[in-house]
């Protein structure tokens, strides 16, 4: 810990860097080196839209805000970071301010920032309070003095980190930001609230709340759930990976609510297991999300064009995109030997300790169900992202700016390709890591069981791919070599090219998974069919689908209505434009804060 003499209040600049500062440390530097040698090839499509000093300037305070975060010591500390870190990034969302949209996106975004900042300093204040003190380490709130503080404080957390019920910004923010701001933000940015979680709730103890295990699992359960088929009936590629960062977010409160469970029943390896699956999934999400909005950000900056009906064929213009893309998004699916399978396979095995090891049959019964519900959610995210890289990437071009796509310049490549090795690594590393999560876990425990908790080779799973994917490689060019390949045109008809208005659109592809849960959304498809004999022989047939959020247009939607009518009536009381009034209120307002100031 170190000390600098500048003080704010009664809290002076103390910083703090401890094991679990340094992971979260390194999660940012991660990911925000691929982010900085991708930015300036990708801005310079907008430069003409965007201020590009103005960009770096936000850039730079952002990344060093999400470390003095990290690293403050104190609350005062936090907060002066936090509102930082949360005014830079609303710069960087609405830099390119000529669209509507981006404008529109901004002032929700920073909106859900107060709210969320708002809880977080009445949660602060109230534990000053209870503690008289600012500093973390001074902190120890448990009983019924604990419950209104720490869950101010939490939902000031899971209003940053994007968690279900909570999430309305983030689908909105994300894609109004230019790429390497959206993976900055959707990597790095909202991992800031899970590690304030741990620092608050796991690792330190100041705050004990039995009830906050249950509600975690809870969210995390519905917010992974919510985010993946709201995922699927997206169009904008953006917006498509956005969800995806709520589904993980989900994610990772199951793995802290595993971690709590077992603090509060004193099963050692599944607090262990849950922390350790937790933060795995924090650096894997930061390190495969970044690479996904940035090959995003590549199509983009390339075609034009984040509508996913658009694009097509991209495979043989952009193939190194094409193979980044595909890596995350299999790391991002869980698949083996990919960082995302790693961190999914130790939350796995969190629930089967918690089915083996709970005291109660509903919670056995309950971890089972939650086994598979990941699963669920997993194979969702499969089907969600084989349309994406299937409609985006495979098939025909569908307009001619995705016909005339090149392949990034070689700084936005090599920043794919590097987050891509990652994901590998990380993979097949994953024992190795354990090692290192050994030494934050260690504060809850013996860490030594946690490293006997891997029990899958992946070094070996990904060796025999690797074999297997060359060895057909080999036999499919001894092929080409004996038997020429022959040309045609699949399922043609006889009439030729088709084109490709009869290819899979991600509409179509996502239309019978849609539909099984269109009660959650209120799914429809609406098909006009237009010709004379259109019974027969139809001109033009188009299906357009439609879907509602219930969360925003009948909750969100009427409470921000209302605020805006009881604002309107209140404030324009008050702004009534005479000085003596204002005076007035000054008068008043001093002499309450006298009166507190003396009670």
């Amino acid at each position: 810990m170190s000390f600098i003499p500048w003080f704010l209040g009664d809290a002076g600049f103390t910083f703090t860097v401890d094991p679990l500062s340094c992971w979260f440390l390194a999660i940012i530097g991660a990911a925000g080196l691929p982010v900085l040698i991708f930015a300036p090839g990708y801005l310079q499509h907008l430069r003409h839209r965007v201020s590009l000093n103005l960009v770096w300037v936000a850039l730079i305070l952002l990344m060093i805000s999400m470390a003095g975060v990290v690293m403050a010591a104190n609350a005062i500390l936090f907060l002066v970071a936090w509102e930082v870190m949360s005014l830079s990034s609303f710069a960087l969302v609405t830099a390119d301010h000529e669209q509507r949209d981006n404008r529109r996106a901004a002032i929700i975004y920073l909106g859900a920032t107060r709210a969320g900042t708002a809880f977080l300093m009445i949660g602060f204040l109230w534990t000053h309070h209870l503690t008289g003190s600012w500093v973390f380490s001074e902190w120890s709130v448990s009983g019924a003095a604990a419950l209104v503080p720490a869950l101010l404080i939490f939902v000031g957390l899971a209003t940053k980190a994007g968690c279900w019920p909570f999430h309305l910004w983030l689908p909105i923010a994300h894609p109004a930001a230019p790429a390497p701001v959206s993976a900055l933000m959707s990597g790095v940015m909202i991992k800031t609230a899970i590690y304030a979680m741990i620092r608050l709730f796991i690792l330190d103890n100041h705050f004990v709340l039995p009830l906050l295990g249950p509600i975690l699992l809870i969210l995390g359960a519905i917010s992974a759930f919510w985010g993946v088929i709201f995922a699927l009936l997206q169009h904008d590629l953006k917006r498509l990976l956005a969800y995806h960062s709520v589904e993980n977010i989900g994610i990772i409160l199951m793995g802290l609510g595993v971690s709590l469970l077992g603090q509060r029943y004193h099963l050692p390896l599944l607090e262990q297991l849950g922390l350790a699956a937790a933060l795995f999934h924090t650096l894997n999400h930061a390190i495969f999300k970044s690479l996904l909005f940035l090959g995003a950000g590549a199509v983009d900056a390339c075609t034009h064009l984040r509508d996913i009906e658009k694009l097509g064929g991209l495979v043989h213009r952009m193939p190194w995109t094409t193979g980044a893309f595909v890596a995350g998004s299999a790391a991002i699916c869980a698949l083996p030997p990919l960082n995302g399978f790693a961190s999914e396979w130790l939350l796995y095995q969190g629930f089967f300790n918690l089915a083996m090891d709970a005291p109660s049959a509903g919670l056995r019964f309950g971890a089972l169900l939650l086994m598979g519900w990941l699963a669920l959610v997993g194979a969702l995210a499969i089907a969600c992202f084989v349309k994406a890289v299937g409609v985006v990437f495979l098939g025909s071009p569908r307009s001619r700016r995705a016909a005339r796509a090149t392949e990034a310049g070689r700084g936005m490549v090599v920043a794919q390709v590097l987050p891509a090795l990652m994901c590998i690594a990380l993979g097949v590393a994953a024992p190795a890591v354990l090692g290192q999560l050994g030494r934050i876990t260690s504060r809850l425990g013996d860490p030594s069981p946690l490293y006997h908790a891997w029990t899958i080779p992946l070094a070996l799973i990904a060796l025999l791919l690797a074999c297997t994917a060359g060895g057909l490689a080999m036999w499919m060019a001894a092929l080409s070599r004996l038997l020429p390949a022959r040309r045609f045109i699949t399922w043609e008809c006889g009439f030729g090219n088709l084109g490709p208005r009869t290819q899979y659109t991600a509409t179509s592809f996502a239309q019978p998974i849609s539909r099984i849960f269109g009660a959650v959304y209120s799914y429809t498809v609406d098909i006009n069919v237009k010709g004379r004999n259109r019974r027969y022989f139809p001109d033009k047939v188009t299906a357009e689908t439609a879907h509602e959020a219930y969360l925003e247009t009948k909750v969100y939607t009427p409470l921000l209505q209302s605020i805006k009518r009881m604002a309107g009536i209140f404030l324009m009381r008050l702004q009534a434009g005479s000085i003596h009034q204002y005076l007035i209120y000054m008068a008043l307002m001093l002499g309450l804060l006298l009166w507190v100031g003396v009670s």
